[in-house]
């Protein structure tokens, strides 16, 4: 009997079930893994599940409409050139979220007559708006009026009626859908559905949109993103979800510190659609997440490569002229500790030609709108008119840019990343030695032509600010040569002297940038946009080719690796058609007969020329490229449209080698800036290895896409031009973007990842401890997830998004009822430690308490004779062990002191050295000694000044308080007076009528009391008590005196309590006045006799 696994018995028990066409809740049957790379067995449509297909769904149609963006759909083609990824190790684990979409079955986009001919009838009836293909190709709006025979009379939204074809008519969304931020959410996928929802999103300044993984970015031309550490914050903790650069920078993040794996975002577009604003964006929110010290050097570099690597061209005002890549580097915790930039091809060319309306780098012009007075001195710099290379495009200035501005920007740029003041004036020395180079005149000096510079300021103010002798300069640019040739090797000298001081920068960058080595890292891709002007040079093919090779990453990572996934897996799917651009990559990077390959063979042949260059890519590409003999150019298919270059220079260029004259000039030179190590390689060739390089570093990353879009080739501000919306909406591939967004599994789980995750869901723990397979099945069963909601391979499960979101919500909500479980049963825990550690307490104190009362009654009985032995006993032990103690202290002193005595004798004789430097020692401890004794001498007779001084001060205290005892006594001297004579006044009879009234005042005045003697008792009781109280302080102090209290704070004190007397001595008498006043009118006041004092007959008496 054959032994059956639990995974066959499980998979069979499936397919019963699925044949048996069980209710649709159940899972499909894990396919059978086919024993050829053939196609997979057809897996059962979803009308076994009862579901129906929606609408347009291509298993009804396989043929993709002409509505669809991009030219000619084609499969994928094999390469046949050199590639990075057959270089590079790819990288094992891509998140499905933000990799490629899900290569399921491709939803075009529905025509009314491609089935849809039964609907005509509905759209006339409710009169539904429609969008109608119009002459010029674009699209309108209108309502079918009659449709016959495959023609429908068509009535525009401004009245024109038209009669097109069924093919040509597609229907709208409706209008709850303008402006979604998802344009999977489109409920019609077609491109004029598409293209209306992104002109109406841009219209109202909403720049960005959400195409599936990828992230549209629309070019505004002005600021209207919504930007700054609020809004970073809020993106951070997910309080905004609408789609921007932020939600990309964070999903980066939040990925990286998820999963511990290296993320990149990349950013492509073509030239002017705003990828370095946008490149910012994602930088600043990548350094606020996290932020250090290193986060203010990264923001700052931005502002040196701009200087340095961008330039106004027709198309961009701000235009990189280099491509870089952007490392950041944080460690376990998410804390930026490091960056890194790499760099790629800084166009030369621009700073010797110029075309019309461009400008040069920016630093030409910030440093001459900017330079302070001292540095325009040193420099000799004029204004930026004055100087031919900046001249003669006839553009110095840009609209609403300050170059002075910006060039003060710079400097605290430099400042930051600690740039010394001496290299930054150095590296202004080369850019200033360039203009003046650009003015340098040649002067013809014989027959043949042959020139010579001109000796005037503009020779001799660049041979000074590059540090050589103005001779020495003159014979490199014009020895033996003809004014052509002269001019040639002054702009290669030129443009080696810029890229060394550009390469230079990069690198000490890079220096300042270097910190701790970090785990992990995230890059940003900031790339030169695809070109095409009216003159096309080497340059622009190199950029274009750049491009092209960054656009097959694309594709690799949307599409191509997705398939190759899900063809692996097992998983149904139907194989997506999409524009590959392999076939154009192999024209530039196939060997031998790639046009790299001839362009290198030809320029290491010396007799080769342009012309022989142009007629072999001729033999060979004739069938590949197109020509034009008169011009000598040819064009090239890219996919974002037809280039024409123009042949001339591109030996020259990419030979990239200097004058034997020039390199015998820069070795003997003594700047630094300008090394002259050279390879052998051609430009072509280096461009190659470092745009392979930089692939394959994105090739270890899980990647990040955003798309930045062109509205307008004039730069104007709320302007949306359709036809070059559409034209780069096509090249992108938008619409199969869509479509397989809205079909694909973002979310992708090993099985045994998918089991410890979600095996904690499983009510039944019997299942848990079967095999991974059958624990995630049954994981899948118990909650009833839709066959369409997941797809099963043979080592991952794929999820829809929205069905993992589910899952992952239920795990939550059971990992929180555990943990509350837990946090609750820690509480009861530690309710019963408490209670367990007030028991043991309890408990000690009892037993303490029966200790105490057994002690005491035996402390009552009489004492037993033993009791003194025992202590007898104690002392005698004790007495040993003192004796114990001191004799083994005794005998280790001893041992000590011979020990130390020969070792003296023996192995320490006295030096000389030794006895001088003892008697140093012993005349520097009299000096200090003396020193010493004098101060305290000094201290002595201090102490003597204040003890005269305390003495003087103290005789004063006694005189201050025989003053007021005095006082005091004549105060009571006069309160007894005063009582006397009240008392007589009573008794005499001087009129009844006023004694009467008078007595009868004082009393009331009294207080109903017994005669006027209260008052004057009151003011005597208190006299008593103040005595008795600055009796009291006057003794305190005497006693601080005693205890040796400073005497400042003694003077402090005698001040207060004299201060304290003075206030109550006036207002002692004021009340004793008004006291005096009250009695005599008391007397005298109503009596009508004769008015005499008592206070008269008191004088009087005494």
């Amino acid at each position: 009997m054959i032994v059956r696994s639990s995974l066959e018995e499980m998979l069979d028990s499936l397919q019963r079930k699925e044949e048996s066409k069980k209710p649709a809740d159940l899972p499909p049957a894990l396919p059978a893994r086919p024993a050829s790379r053939a196609r997979l067995p057809k897996r059962p449509g979803l009308a076994m599940f009862g579901v129906s297909p929606e609408v347009g769904d291509s298993r009804k149609q396989d043929v993709v409409s002409n509505g669809s963006f991009g030219r000619k759909n084609v499969l994928e083609t094999p390469s046949c050139g050199e590639s990075p990824y057959t270089m590079a190790a790819v990288h094992e684990h891509r998140l499905a979220e933000n990799g490629g979409a899900n290569l399921a079955t491709p939803s075009p986009p529905p025509s009314l007559a491609s089935g849809w001919d039964n609907s005509i009838d509905y759209y006339i009836k409710k009169q539904l708006r429609v969008w109608c293909r119009v002459q010029n190709g674009f699209w309108e709006l209108g309502k079918i009026q009659s449709a016959f025979g495959g023609k429908a009379s068509v009535i525009l939204l401004d009245g024109t009626v038209m009669t097109v074809s069924t093919r040509d008519l597609f229907p709208t969304n409706t209008e709850i859908l303008d402006g979604v931020n998802n344009l999977v959410e489109l409920g019609y996928l077609n491109e004029p559905s598409v293209l209306c929802n992104i002109q109406y999103r841009y219209q109202r300044d909403v720049i960005y949109t959400m195409v599936g993984p990828v992230l549209l970015a629309i070019n505004p031309f002005k600021d209207v993103s919504v930007a700054g550490s609020d809004v970073i914050m809020a993106y951070k903790e997910k309080i905004l979800e609408s789609p921007h650069a932020y939600k990309i920078a964070d999903a980066a993040y939040t990925h990286m510190m998820r999963d511990g794996v290296n993320q990149s975002i990349i950013i492509s577009g073509e030239s002017g659609a705003g990828k370095s604003v946008t490149a910012k964006l994602v930088m600043e929110y990548l350094i606020e997440a996290g932020k250090s010290e290193m986060s203010v050097k990264i923001s700052q570099t931005c502002c040196i490569l701009e200087a340095f690597g961008n330039a106004k061209t027709s198309r961009n005002k701000n235009s990189s002229r280099f491509g870089k890549l952007v490392d950041i580097h944080y460690n376990s915790e998410g804390i930026i500790c490091g960056a890194y930039i790499h760099t790629l091809l800084l166009e030369k060319s621009r700073i010797s030609h110029l075309c019309r309306s461009e400008r040069s780098y920016h630093i030409f012009y910030q440093m001459c709108a900017g330079a302070p007075s001292d540095m325009r001195d040193k420099l000799n710099l004029r204004m930026a008119s004055e100087y031919k290379f900046l001249n003669q495009s006839g553009c110095l200035k840009i609209h609403d840019v300050d170059d002075a501005q910006n060039f003060k920007k710079l400097m605290e740029a430099m400042d930051a990343l600690q740039i010394s003041h001496e290299d930054q004036e150095r590296v202004f020395k080369l850019v200033a030695s360039i203009l003046w180079l650009g003015n340098i005149s040649f002067e013809v000096i014989d027959h043949e032509n042959h020139v010579q510079v001109v000796t005037d300021e503009a020779s001799r103010s660049a041979a000074r600010l590059m540090g050589c002798n103005v001779k020495d300069l003159m014979m490199t640019l014009s020895t033996n040569k003809n004014q052509q040739q002269a001019i040639d090797v002054r702009d290669a000298l030129v443009k080696f002297v810029y890229t060394s001081v550009f390469s230079w920068l990069v690198e000490t960058i890079n220096k300042s940038l270097k910190g701790e080595s970090g785990s992990r890292c995230i890059s940003i891709l900031d790339i030169y946009g695809f070109e095409s002007f009216q003159k096309n040079s080497f340059d622009q093919l190199l950029i274009n080719y750049a491009n092209e090779r960054l656009q097959q990453h694309f594709v690799r990572h949307i599409f191509k690796l997705e398939q190759e996934e899900y063809e692996s897996e097992g998983i149904e799917w139907k194989k997506v058609e999409f524009v590959d651009n392999q076939g154009c990559l192999d024209l530039f990077e196939k060997k031998n007969m790639g046009l790299l390959s001839i362009l290198d063979e030809a320029s290491n042949t010396s007799e080769a020329t342009d012309l022989t260059f142009f007629n072999k890519i001729k033999q060979h590409l004739n069938l590949i490229l197109g020509f034009d003999d008169e011009k000598g150019s040819f064009k090239v298919n890219h996919y974002a449209g037809e280039v024409k270059y123009e042949s001339t220079g591109f030996l020259e260029k990419n030979r990239d080698t200097l004058h034997s004259d020039t390199l015998q000039f820069l070795s003997s030179s003594c700047n630094n800036f300008l090394k002259t190590d050279f390879d052998n390689l051609t430009l072509g060739t280096k461009f190659k290895y470092q745009l392979f390089k930089m692939i394959q570093m994105l090739e270890k990353s899980n990647p990040h896409f955003i798309r930045c879009i062109r509205p307008n080739a004039k730069q104007l501000q709320g302007t949306f031009d359709k036809e070059t919306v559409l034209q780069q909406l096509r090249c992108s591939g938008i619409l199969e973007i869509i479509k397989i967004s809205k079909s694909r599994y973002p979310t992708r789980m090993s099985h045994q990842e998918f089991a410890n995750r979600f095996g904690c869901l499983l009510l039944s723990k019997k299942s848990y401890c079967q095999d991974v397979l059958s624990t995630s099945v049954a994981v899948l069963q118990q909650f009833r997830v839709l066959p369409e909601a997941y797809q099963l391979g043979y080592t991952k499960i794929y999820f829809r998004q929205e069905q993992f979101l589910v899952l992952e919500k239920l795990r939550k909500q059971v990992i929180e009822n555990k943990v509350e479980k837990g946090v609750s049963g820690i509480g009861i825990a530690c309710d019963f430690r408490e209670l367990m550690a007030g028991v043991v307490t309890l408990q000690s104190f009892i037993r303490g308490e029966n200790s105490r009362r057994k002690w005491n009654v035996v402390r009552k009985k009489p004492r037993a004779k033993s009791v003194d032995e025992n202590l007898n006993a104690i002392v005698y032990i004790q007495s040993v062990c003192r004796g114990w103690l001191a004799r083994r202290y005794f005998t280790h002193v001893c041992s000590w002191k011979m020990s130390t005595k020969g070792m003296l004798q023996d192995n320490l004789p006295i030096m000389p050295s030794d006895v001088i430097e003892l008697q140093k020692m012993i005349i520097k401890g009299d000096m200090s000694l003396s020193q010493k004794e004098q101060e305290n001498t000094a201290l002595r007779d201090q102490i003597k000044q204040f003890e005269t001084r305390w003495s003087e001060h103290e005789i004063k205290m006694k005189s201050v308080e025989e003053a007021w005892q005095k006082q005091i006594a004549s105060l009571q001297k006069s309160l007894v007076a005063a009582k006397k004579s009240l008392g007589d006044s009573g008794g005499d009879g001087v009129g009844v009528g006023g004694i009467s009234s008078g007595t009868q005042n004082l009393v009331e005045y009294n207080g109903g009391g017994g005669g006027g003697g209260g008052v004057v008792d009151h003011l005597s009781k208190e006299l008593e008590q103040k005595t008795h109280d600055f009796d009291d302080n006057a003794k305190a102090i005497i006693g601080q005196q005693q205890q040796q209290m400073p005497y400042l704070k003694q003077m402090e004190e005698f001040k207060k309590v004299k201060d304290r007397f003075e206030i109550w001595k006036k207002e002692y008498k004021n009340r004793l006045k008004e006291t005096r006043a009250k009695l005599v009118k008391g007397v005298n006041g109503e009596g009508g006799g004769t008015k005499q004092s008592w206070w008269g007959k008191l004088s009087k008496r005494y």
